[in-house]
Order: C-alpha cells, then sequence, then structure tokens
C-alpha cells in the first residue's frame, strides 16, 4: 500500500531549522511500516510565527495540509497520514477525502489505551502541553489520562538541541516524567512528534520502567490497519455530522472559493 505521510513542520528548504527532524522522521517512518507498505514524505512549504499559539494562523496554516490530501487522493494513495500531534483539520481532511485519514495525536492517545490503564503527556513546553490536554478531553480520554508534564523547550530550540545536547535532552524527559510515573501514569506519549523520533532513535523506549510509547508506530500501523478494513468491506461512513456533505459539494464548493 501507498501512505501519504504528512508533517505541520515546513520543508528543510524552506527553514533550515527543521532539516534534523525531516531527515530522522524519513529515516525512523520508513523502518516501523511493513516490508510492501511505500512511504511519501511531504512537510508544508509556509510556516507562520506563532502557529502552534494561535487558532487564526492553524486556520490559515492547515489549508496546505487539506491540499496535499486532495493531492494523495488524485495521485492514488492508500491512506493519509497526518504527523502533527495536534490533529489540526480533523473534520476538514475527513469531508474532503474518502481514502482513510489517520491521525498522529489521535492515534497515540487511542493505542495508548489499549496498552495501559492511564497514560501521560510529556510536552516541550507548557502552552502545547495546554492543548495536548484538551484534546485529551475532546477525544473522551480525560480518565484515561493523568496530568503531564513538559521540559520548557519551543519546538525549533528543542530540535536544535536534539543535535548538540542529545544526552542532556534525554535527561530532562526522564526528570519531567517521573511526576506523572508517580501519579499513576504506565505509559509515556511524547506531545511533539519529533521529540518520539528522537527518543525512539536514542533507544528510550522506557523511563523507569514505564513504556514510551512510539507515536510514529502507532499512526502508520493505524493507518495500514485502516487500509486493511477498507479492503475488507468496511467503507467511509456516510451518515452523522462529518459526512452529511457529498463529494459533489466538496467540489462545487472548492470551484466557489477559487481552490479548482
Amino acid at each position: 500500500m501507498k501512505i501519504w505521510y504528512q508533517t505541520y513542520s515546513p520543508t528543510a528548504r524552506a527553514d533550515p531549522r527543521w532539516r534534523h527532524y525531516e531527515e530522522a522522521c524519513e529515516r525512523y517512518v520508513s523502518k516501523v511500516a511493513r516490508p510492501d507498505t511505500e512511504i511519501h514524505f511531504a512537510s508544508v512549504e509556509k510556516r507562520a510565527p506563532k502557529m502552534t499559539l494561535s487558532k487564526y494562523i492553524q486556520y490559515l496554516h492547515v489549508g496546505q495540509v487539506i491540499e496535499s490530501a486532495i493531492q494523495a487522493e488524485r495521485e492514488g494513495f492508500d491512506a493519509f497520514v497526518l504527523g502533527g500531534m495536534r490533529d489540526l483539520g480533523y473534520s476538514e481532511l475527513r469531508e474532503a477525502v474518502d481514502i482513510p485519514v489517520a491521525f498522529i495525536g489521535e492515534a497515540s492517545y487511542q493505542v495508548a489505551c489499549l496498552l495501559a490503564p492511564k497514560f501521560a503527556v510529556i510536552h516541550n513546553d507548557e502552552a502545547p502541553l495546554q492543548a495536548a490536554t484538551a484534546l485529551i478531553k475532546k477525544y473522551g480520554l480525560e480518565n484515561r489520562s493523568v496530568p503531564g508534564a513538559h521540559i520548557g523547550y519551543s519546538q525549533t530550540d528543542l530540535i536544535a538541541a536534539f543535535e548538540s545536547q542529545p544526552g542532556r535532552i534525554v535527561e530532562e524527559v526522564k526528570a519531567a516524567a517521573r511526576t506523572p510515573i508517580k501519579q499513576g501514569a504506565a505509559i509515556l506519549v511524547t506531545g511533539f512528534a519529533a521529540l518520539s523520533v528522537f527518543l525512539a532513535e536514542q533507544g528510550t523506549r522506557e523511563i523507569d520502567g514505564v513504556q514510551v510509547l512510539d507515536s510514529q508506530a502507532a499512526v502508520i500501523k493505524a493507518a495500514e490497519m485502516m487500509v486493511d478494513l477498507r479492503k475488507l468491506g468496511m467503507p467511509k461512513p456516510r451518515k452523522g455530522p462529518l459526512f452529511d456533505v457529498s463529494k459533489d459539494d466538496i467540489q462545487t464548493a472548492r470551484k466557489v472559493y477559487g481552490l479548482q
């Protein structure tokens, strides 16, 4: 099968600060996919400052992701994966295309619940940790989580530190994780997708005996499963608030707004 793996981060051409993550993601994700699964990696071309903090900027940003999903469906991909833990465009993406769409945040939290009674999020900073907590509540998993923790880095500063001070980052993550572990977390989910790749490549699979979830593996396996289920005769749902708009309605709207 063919999976389109989309990130929120800009290409290394557009912003060299993301080069390390782009290379690590492509290197690692291919290892967790099935041997017969082809992964196509894509980034966005633009990312405004404060995107992670502003709902309006996120609204502007996610349009690039939706266009990528539409392109993936046109080019015959079997599934679309969104590799950003905020799961931006959740409803819009599933309306816009008929191929399965797997979100790394949703997949990570759901798989964490399959593997352990309680999970906690370890994030890069306080504001995104609050956003992750809200998303967990939106998914109805609040009772399966304990309060998370963060290590106090911006995304770009943390990515830079992956290269310059990897040992220090691992120790800081371990120190931050100990509070939620004491509060009952039996599995840890990294709230920043790049941190998941980093810890996996550093060989940090557990902290004080508590497993660190491999979010990349979770979302790739979710996408592969969703494709398998389609092949077994389970189509995309067609009823309910997310699906009362037809594909023709979507195409008409895209023409009205000059997108097609």
